[in-house]
């Protein structure tokens, strides 16, 4: 009895995986280079909308009374230089200034900054190479990034220590910038007195707060009468506290006084004559024995401003 054998052969596949392999490649390297360049151009796009806050933040650093468009122009282009930004990723539009107003930003349209402008514009944009638009001969990705800051506008305030030199005092000597001269003892007629303005500068305490910080009040101007406080309030520890003072800017540096009338004995008011800008020297004794040394740095001062707005960054 003759037998047979049938026989199953396998057909070979490895033929069939690499055709298949190989039609599949250029997709999957498409894909890969697809995912990188997301994952390039999310980390890019994150770097240049810092950039361009950092850049607007700038910008409004240079917003105030006396604003114009070159330095607030050179301010950002500072930044932008320091951060490797090129300037020609600013000029689409180029950066603006303008108002913030009810959560929007109206630019100006003659293209300069003054007084008025409350807001910064910086818009950048950047072209990324990226490998999947390099596989398919494309032009480089633009991105872009926009942001804009606030500063609200600064209105000047009239601020000063609340310390008053009686200009027949000052009178009769020969200052100049750089001279000095000497307050001691208690206050009164021929010498010095406490500014009063909230009807509080006879306590220690509360005097002490604005010698070492400011007073700010529209009455304190030029021509103006304002009424004085009473008593020694311990400045001889205020000078003390100003003198050990180290943390700059010294709260002893640079300080404004008025030059007044003379100051009665007791309550009353003084007339504000000009002011003068001062540096404290030295102070000696304690309670109503002391004395203290000035020398003026401006015989001709202005009130310092109030503290300017901080700049916000809106958009």
């Amino acid at each position: 009895m003759q037998r047979y054998v049938i026989s199953h052969q396998r057909k070979p596949e490895t033929g069939f995986v690499i055709v298949l392999f190989c039609l599949l490649l250029p997709t999957i390297i498409a894909f890969l280079a697809f995912a990188s360049d997301k994952l390039k151009l999310y980390a890019e796009q994150r770097r240049l909308q810092i950039d361009a806050d950092a850049l607007s933040i700038a910008g409004a650093g240079g917003l105030g009374p006396s604003a114009d468009y070159a330095s607030v122009s050179a301010l950002i282009s500072n930044v932008a230089q320091a951060n490797n930004v090129p300037s020609l990723e600013m000029t689409n539009p180029s950066p603006r200034c303008g108002t913030w107003q009810n959560n929007m930003f109206y630019p100006r349209t003659d293209g300069i900054c003054d007084k008025t402008s409350t807001a910064v514009e910086v818009t950048l944009a950047r072209q990324v190479s990226t490998s999947f638009a390099q596989l398919l001969a494309l032009a480089p990705v633009t991105i872009s990034a926009r942001a804009v800051s606030y500063r609200p506008l600064f209105t000047p305030g009239n601020c000063i220590r609340p310390f008053g030199v009686e200009n027949s005092y000052l009178s009769q000597l020969p200052l100049t910038n750089g001279g000095t001269f000497t307050v001691s003892g208690t206050q009164g007629p021929g010498n010095w007195g406490k500014i009063d303005l909230y009807g509080n500068a006879s306590s220690g305490t509360q005097y002490s707060n604005l010698m070492l910080n400011n007073l700010c009040d529209d009455q304190i101007a030029v021509g103006n009468s304002v009424s004085v406080g009473t008593g020694n309030a311990k400045i001889s520890d205020v000078f003390q506290t100003l003198l050990a003072d180290t943390t700059p800017p010294y709260a002893w540096h640079g300080m404004v006084f008025a030059v007044t009338t003379d100051f009665p004995n007791g309550n009353g008011v003084v007339q504000i004559l000009r002011f003068i800008r001062v540096d404290l020297v030295s102070q000696q004794g304690n309670g109503q024995n002391w004395s203290a040394t000035l020398r003026i740095t401006d015989l001709n001062a202005e009130p310092d401003p109030m503290t300017p707005p901080a700049r916000l960054l809106m958009q």
